[in-house]
């Protein structure tokens, strides 16, 4: 959970612009309450909010969205075979 996409505000804010988002954000019943309280509870919290700004700093979800993280099928047979451990070796 990104603290900060639940209460709509960025990086920047002090406590009094969380606390205000916290309020709004309740209002617009975007979220739970409990995801809300938890926002705003690690945010107001410095270490907390450092571990935040460190994971949260870029929003990749965007970026997956365009991208295609599957493998191409092979055209053609592999040459590789599965080797068994137990077999035993000529």
């Amino acid at each position: 959970m990104n603290p900060y996409k639940v209460l709509g505000i960025d990086r920047s804010a002090d406590k009094r612009e969380i606390l205000r988002a916290t309020a709004f954000a309740l209002r617009e019943r975007k979220y739970s309450g409990r995801e809300i309280a938890e926002a705003q509870k690690e945010l107001m919290d410095p270490v907390s909010k450092a571990v935040h700004d460190f994971i949260h700093f870029v929003d990749v979800k965007p970026l997956l969205a365009r991208i295609s993280l599957t493998r191409p099928e092979p055209e053609g047979k592999s040459d590789l075979e599965y080797l068994n451990p137990f077999d035993k070796l000529p």
